[in-house]
């Protein structure tokens, strides 16, 4: 059965517009948009793991099916945990909460984040957050423009939810957005940059933005996803996975070692950046 079309009705339009002109509004709501769910896949809580001191550090990693890949899990909880790095050569390493959620889309992985706390609820130092490749492969007829503003005000719910309310640099935990990777689509990898590029201009009290999972998995020679780094059109394969998970790493060592930023055209400070030590 196909999907009918869709149009963001007026009072949508509105909402969008009070939303751009508040701007740093704790509180702004997602746009209402309706973007199909997929399979609604069943979320479980996953509280820390971890308790008293046993780790200093705990990531929350919040996204999809991509998130839920254990070759990325792996490569990135590794990462986290080089004692090369000084400020994570401490007893106990980092912890990480990895939620990935399989078939879900920012509108569906929204409710997940607020209902179960992830983020500031569980104690997270730092959070990581991936979401919308589902969006972009369930939407294709959409027209983009629509479709992204939708996107990224469920993103930052995302994030204002992953923060807890809480404000303070010395409390809070960072957070840290990633744009979606390239597919094997070429129409679809230039609907994921568009959507990257408005999530780096458009989001609001984040620290650090990524978007080199999506370059660094792109071929200009095919515009779309390298085939060799894939498993399927939107899946890349462990070599695909190590990738993102490196991205991911240098976004978060971006926090404490400010270089990176520099130094890395796919790393970009934005608005609450703020260096830990």
């Amino acid at each position: 059965m196909k999907k009918a079309a869709k149009t963001l009705a007026p009072a949508c339009l509105l909402a969008l517009g009070l939303i751009l002109a508040a701007g740093a509004a704790l509180a702004a709501a997602p746009l209402q948009y309706s973007l199909y769910d997929g399979t609604n896949p069943i979320y479980q809580g996953q509280g820390a793991a971890y308790s008293g001191d046993d780790y200093r550090f705990l990531c929350s990693a919040i996204g999809d099916s991509l998130t839920d890949s254990s070759q990325l899990q792996g490569v990135f909880y590794s990462r986290l945990n080089d004692p090369g790095y000084s400020f994570r050569s401490i007893p106990g390493g980092t912890q990480v909460n990895f939620h990935g959620n399989p078939g879900g889309t920012t509108g569906s992985i929204l409710p997940a984040t607020q209902s179960h706390d992830w983020g500031a609820g569980e104690g997270a130092n730092f959070v990581v957050i991936m979401v919308g490749t589902n969006d972009l492969d369930y939407n294709q007829g959409d027209a983009i423009e629509d479709l992204a503003a939708a996107m990224v005000s469920n993103v930052q719910a995302i994030v204002d939810s992953a923060l807890g309310g809480v404000s303070d640099p010395n409390l809070r935990p960072a957070i840290i957005v990633s744009g979606v990777p390239a597919y094997l689509d070429a129409n679809l990898t230039a609907r994921a940059k568009y959507y990257n590029e408005q999530l780096r201009t458009k989001l609001d009290r984040v620290d650090i933005f990524t978007d080199g999972a999506w370059w660094d998995l792109y071929d200009s020679g095919t515009g779309a996803a390298a085939s060799w780094l894939m498993e399927d059109f939107k899946h890349p394969n462990g070599d695909g996975f190590y990738r993102i998970a490196e991205d991911w790493f240098k976004g978060v060592d971006a926090l404490y070692d400010a270089s990176r930023i520099s130094s890395d055209s796919h790393i970009y400070r934005m608005p609450w950046y703020f260096q830990r030590s």
